[in-house]
């Protein structure tokens, strides 16, 4: 029998793409190359810059979006891959040491990654990333091409709206809501709403 294994294309060349590609091969998913400015380690034959991103997406593989979110610059990146790649080509990846609740909904393009909590009722919107040891509790939502950060803790029912970044190491206590485009610093104790396209720091966050 021929192997119809589907095959997947990395947007990117850095250090979230390695821990990408990564997660992909303990998947026992085939990597058949990637994208990005550079020619990166560990990551498969180098298929162009990201200029070539159509024709790839036009190929019969998925697109796992390899590049971080730690600024408003990047994340406009993200996006724009995120409005360029049919939500039917993006591949949901989930490293196998992460805890996912059966009731939990990942969508298309996020990655959940290494030692990752995924509470009962969650949602987690379309690119999302939910990295390294990040805690995200029951019945909360995380938007669209979103970040939670290494180690991050997010308690029950916390809603984060599109394009925000909650920071490595912050805290969102139950029933907040962080508004669209919102950042939370590293190491912040959130305790009240935070409006949408602010950042915020410090404990309690302000």
């Amino acid at each position: 029998m021929p192997d119809h294994k589907p095959t997947h294309i990395i947007l990117g060349a850095g250090g979230h793409a390695r821990v990408m590609a990564e997660a992909l091969r303990l998947c026992d998913l085939t990597l058949q190359g990637h994208l990005g400015p550079f020619a990166g380690q560990g990551l498969g034959p180098y298929l162009g810059t990201d200029s070539a991103l159509t024709d790839v997406a036009h190929r019969d593989a998925f697109v796992l979006i390899g590049l971080g979110f730690v600024n408003t610059d990047s994340m406009n990146r993200r996006k724009h891959i995120l409005n360029s790649v049919a939500p039917d080509r993006l591949a949901t990846l989930v490293h196998p040491s992460a805890i996912l609740s059966p009731s939990a909904q990942i969508d298309a393009g996020a990655f959940v990654a290494a030692g990752a909590i995924i509470g009962t009722g969650t949602k987690v919107g379309l690119g999302a990333i939910v990295n390294t040891g990040a805690i995200v509790d029951h019945d909360c939502l995380i938007g669209a091409n979103t970040h939670v950060a290494t180690g991050a803790r997010l308690a029950g029912g916390v809603t984060v709206m599109d394009d925000c970044l909650i920071g490595t190491g912050a805290v969102v206590r139950q029933g907040i809501t962080i508004g669209t485009g919102a950042i939370v610093a590293a190491g912040a104790v959130v305790v009240r709403d935070v409006p949408a396209a602010v950042t915020v720091m410090g404990v309690p966050a302000r």
